[in-house]
């Protein structure tokens, strides 16, 4: 099968790792990859087979030319994979993708959950603030259980050929779906706050960047589902490790093992 795998990079910052993943595509044997990568800088990486130098007003936007460049080339591949330049696929994640996608129903569409790695353990830092699992969402099919993940963010997204055409049926696969009401929303909450004198955070909204894979799961017409009875084949290493102790400007977000084994056991229990 053919795979093209579309990478984000912006400045120099972390190409190191940048690095890393790219070694890691080329260490996958079952599949043939292309690895191509969208960076607003020069690159010169072995194992990279094309650099797209990307000039853009607003650099917030340059991980949407990663579905671009994937749309160009829809008819070239069979498997199509966005990632960040510090999220390390394996080629477990592939297999069990389409695995998955064979399984399932034709609404549903396999996921992965990110992880960063201490001395003391797992941490996954997309389980934070009022995300949660959905306890109700538990599904089983060919004795395999899944479940839902109320944060779609992953960072990264794997598509097969016939769930690219599926979802571009639903968006614009080239551009990022507006949240309706923002306008009207905004206004309100403006207004509400001269009111009262009180600062109000609008409802939680993902980023431009993060919308890039969100989109795909939140506006795509299938509901994202991880396969709990094999969480380790479907957790993404998320290389830098930074947000466990919020190194680097990021935002401490550190939900331990605990808190997820306390919830996969809950969720096995359905």
């Amino acid at each position: 099968m053919k795979l093209l795998a579309v990478l984000v990079n912006y400045g120099d910052e972390q190409l190191d790792y940048l690095q890393e993943v790219v070694s890691g595509f080329k260490k996958i044997e079952k599949y043939d990859v292309t690895i191509v990568v969208q960076s607003n800088i020069p690159l010169n990486i072995k194992g990279i087979d094309k650099v797209n130098v990307v000039k853009l007003k607003n650099y917030q936007f340059l991980p949407l030319t990663c579905r671009e460049e994937i749309w160009k080339r829809k008819d070239d591949f069979d498997v199509f994979i966005y990632g960040e330049n510090d999220h390390l696929f394996l080629e477990k994640h592939i297999d069990r993708h389409l695995e998955y996608s064979e399984i399932l129903p034709d609404n549903r569409i396999p996921g992965l959950i990110q992880y960063e790695e201490s001395t003391d353990g797992l941490y996954y830092p997309g389980y934070h603030s009022h995300f949660e699992w959905d306890f109700n969402s538990v599904e089983t099919y060919k004795g395999k259980v899944f479940a839902h993940f109320r944060n779609t963010h992953q960072a990264t997204f794997i598509l097969t050929k016939s769930q690219l055409e599926k979802v571009s049926k639903k968006l614009d696969f080239t551009k990022l779906v507006q949240y309706r009401f923002s306008y009207v929303l905004n206004t309100f909450l403006n207004s509400l706050r001269k009111i009262i004198k009180q600062p109000i955070k609008e409802p939680f909204r993902y980023s431009y960047k993060c919308k890039v894979n969100t989109d795909i799961y939140d506006f795509g017409g299938m509901k994202k589902m991880i396969c709990i009875s094999e969480l380790d084949d479907n957790l993404i290493h998320h290389l830098p490790n930074l947000y466990i102790k919020g190194l680097k400007g990021r935002t401490k977000l550190n939900s331990d093992q605990l808190r997820m084994n306390e919830s996969l056991k809950k969720l096995l229990k359905k």
